[in-house]
């Protein structure tokens, strides 16, 4: 890694006046500069956890930055370092989930605003998580001139429906409201507790010993970064971190069969990363996707074999090196 990559961190307002915050990570010897980007984390998990991990193969926003690629990771509000709704400060109630989609959309719009502005491109490209996929292709639908590119990673679309794990039957749904998120158990946030997905992660590697497959210092440090996202996380014992149940709502939603936004008024170039072991993203709902996107400048459709949900923290050689490469290229359209 280049020792030019610098870090700053700092916040924004919304057009509705919530103060969000940023990590800008860049190469200050960076030449000709390459399309700037925006990374927007999925549906519990805020930014710097996802994106910018202080060890080797942690940073995605460092190794685009190498690259010559401006990136701005962005918290969503309630996520991280971002202001939170003040119910978040209460203990959780079963009421509406706090932070949907839509409201995600004004953040990402003061980061691209604001990376535009600072980068001298008029449009930016954008990496979205889950479905933090969503919300990017959401934004993309409504100012397209400012979404030049898009990475859908793990991407649920909402064409489908019958999600294994978000579905009719399933814990998520309300028992006495069919077809709604279940607001009486989860509530408006949930208290997460940060080894969660590493024991899905765990079941995804398709080999006994998962540090053959998976660097241990990595699961450290993403599991001390949620810690340290959330100032309140060592007031519990063990520690757990806050995040709002808006985007979790929305993913049941589109588990069930609801499209949030309808791709075909998408006109950016989209990149979809669907890895062949993720439980997440799922192939006839990623085969509509792609039918939908009728007027996207172009559709790439990479489906990595033998990967996992998290191939960008994984070993190089077990697809992380390989989507760097798929999506330089692809970003250099």
């Amino acid at each position: 890694m280049s020792g030019t990559i610098r870090r700053r961190d700092f916040f924004l307002k919304t057009r509705d006046g919530v103060r969000i915050a940023v990590r800008e990570v860049f190469d200050a010897a960076a030449g000709t500069p390459a399309r700037p980007m925006i990374l927007m984390h999925g549906t519990r998990i805020p930014g710097l956890s996802e994106y910018d991990l202080d060890v080797p193969h942690g940073s995605l926003a460092a190794d685009l930055a190498a690259r010559g690629h401006r990136c701005y990771i962005v918290d969503a509000r309630g996520f991280g370092r971002s202001e939170r709704p003040a119910e978040m400060d209460l203990p959780p109630t079963p009421t509406k989930p706090l932070v949907r989609m839509l409201e995600i959309v004004r953040d990402l719009e003061a980061a691209v605003d604001h990376l535009c502005a600072v980068s001298g491109f008029s449009s930016v490209g954008l990496f979205g998580w889950g479905v933090g996929g969503t919300c990017v292709m959401a934004f993309a639908a409504l100012w397209p001139e400012k979404a030049s590119h898009l990475v859908l990673y793990n991407m649920v679309y909402g064409a489908a429906g019958g999600h294994p794990k978000f579905c009719h039957g399933s814990q998520w749904e309300d028992p006495a409201r069919p077809g709604h998120f279940n607001r009486p158990h989860f509530g408006n946030y949930t208290f997460n507790a940060v080894d969660m997905l590493t024991r899905d992660w765990d079941r995804q590697i398709p080999i006994e010993d998962k540090t053959a497959w998976r660097d241990p210092a990595i699961v450290r440090a993403f599991e001390q970064a949620l810690i340290d996202g959330d100032p309140t996380a060592k007031d519990r014992d063990p520690p757990t971190y806050r995040s709002p149940n808006g985007m979790l709502e929305d993913l049941f939603l589109m588990g069930i069969g609801h499209k949030l936004v309808n791709a075909n008024q998408v006109y950016a170039r989209v990149m979809i990363v669907r890895p062949e072991f993720d439980t997440l993203s799922r192939k006839d709902d990623m085969d509509a996707l792609v039918g939908d996107l009728i007027n996207a400048g172009e559709v790439l459709y990479w489906e990595p074999s033998g990967t996992t949900h998290y191939i960008l923290f994984d070993r190089p050689e077990h697809g992380r090196d390989a989507m760097l490469a798929e999506m330089e290229a692809f970003l250099a359209r």
